[in-house]
């Protein structure tokens, strides 16, 4: 079995090397053989270098593509085109700043031999500092089905991507967050199955400007205004509004009720989270094309 593992980068040369050197300390079992697809989201291909001095001592095979167009979407979308191309049978989606945990692939093989599954997905583990909870770690059953998965750490069968022709949405871009959401529930919605296994597991250290008050309420504010955006291509436009404003006021009552709370000093960055993702999604279809662009 093959294995195409795309990654994205951006400015992030270091981070992607120590991504790239857990899969050589990971256990992959014989049966399967794993190459690279890495797309650099920079002007001047400021990762080629790095890459191609790295790849020397490197085991995988890694095919170097740059994507000038700025923006995620940009980059995850050269790699749904390049990867027709690349003979595999699955493809796996990781960030460059992911590291994987060293038993992940032979989790892998064991859950396909045994059930089959055609897209599976595991949590991200955030280590160390995690302010107001803005990364919610999902807690799944194994092989409980869900309706989306993030590119953070996500295997999909290359047939089903080329049958689909599912592309992330553009609109997104500017965001750089939330495409990868919006793409599986798509996917979802056509029949395909995403299914949980917390044993891939990936795991990521938080970089020190997402530890601060502003960068989690820009962060909420942006969840709350690409929510909406979400609910409308999932759920058409009348009844994804009624959505959107349902969201609105759970998450807005979320923040009254920690602020009533006795427990309250423990929960002020999850007040800040829950109220401007609430005001986010209530300005949402009015500012939504007025979003700048996103400083990751």
């Amino acid at each position: 079995m093959e294995i195409l593992i795309c990654i994205c980068t951006y400015k992030r040369n270091n981070s992607l090397i120590d991504c790239l050197k857990t899969f050589e300390r990971a256990i992959i079992p014989t049966s399967i053989k794993i190459k690279f697809l890495i797309v650099d989201n920079t002007i001047n291909g400021g990762a080629k270098k790095t890459l191609k001095y790295f790849s020397k001592n490197f085991k995988f095979k890694i095919r170097y593509f740059n994507e000038k167009r700025r923006g995620i979407v940009f980059a995850r979308n050269k790699c749904l085109k390049e990867l027709r191309n690349i003979n595999c049978q699955f493809v796996a989606f990781f960030d460059d700043d992911g590291l994987i945990d060293k038993y992940w692939f032979v989790n892998f093989i064991k859950t396909i031999n045994e059930k089959n599954y055609k897209i599976l997905t595991g949590p991200q583990i955030h280590k160390k500092y995690n302010i107001g909870s803005i990364f919610e770690k999902r807690v799944n059953k194994d092989s409980s089905y869900v309706n989306w998965a993030a590119t953070n750490n996500v295997i999909i069968e290359k047939q089903l991507i080329k049958s689909s022709n599912i592309f992330f949405d553009h609109n997104l871009n500017k965001f750089g967050m939330g495409e990868d959401q919006l793409f599986f529930l798509k996917l979802n919605k056509l029949g395909h199955k995403i299914y949980w296994e917390k044993s891939l597991k990936v795991y990521e250290k938080l970089h020190s400007h997402r530890k601060g008050i502003r960068w989690l309420i820009e962060r909420s504010f942006r969840l709350g205004v690409l929510g909406n955006h979400i609910d409308k291509k999932i759920y058409g436009l009348l009844f994804g509004f009624l959505i959107n404003y349902l969201k609105c006021f759970y998450y807005f009552g979320c923040s009254i009720l920690a602020i009533c709370s006795p427990l309250q000093k423990y929960y002020k960055y999850k007040i800040l989270n829950y109220f401007f993702t609430s005001v986010g999604r209530l300005v949402g279809p009015i500012i939504f094309k007025k979003i700048k662009f996103y400083k990751q």
